[in-house]
């Protein structure tokens, strides 16, 4: 019935061609998929409250903690961080051959 519902499986061929292995390894996948969503929604749960959060202003009044999308979320600020991340990791990646090279010589 799993391989019908969750795997898209459309014939019983599918399901015959199967191993235990491969089933049980197809289960783990789909549990952590479903896990990765649940992480999702509760992000974007918090997040809208997040974005609705006030901040005292005097008597009484409040007023937003983020008063731009920016403030929130600098979508040009984490592409750069993403970027310089992939950067340092590629240069990495190289580093140990040059000291192999320097102790060569």
């Amino acid at each position: 019935m799993n391989c019908f519902r969750y795997f898209g499986f459309t014939t019983f061929d599918q399901v015959d061609n199967l191993t235990i292995t491969q089933y049980e390894i197809m289960v783990e996948a789909l549990e952590l998929r479903m896990l990765d969503e649940s992480l999702h929604e509760h992000r974007q749960a918090f997040l809208n409250y997040a974005a609705q959060a006030e901040k005292p202003a005097g008597k009484g009044k409040t007023r937003p903690v983020y008063r731009t999308f920016r403030q929130f979320f600098d979508y040009k600020k984490e592409l750069k961080k993403l970027k310089s991340k992939k950067k340092k990791k590629a240069d990495s990646r190289f580093s140990g051959i040059g000291k192999l090279l320097q102790k060569g010589e």
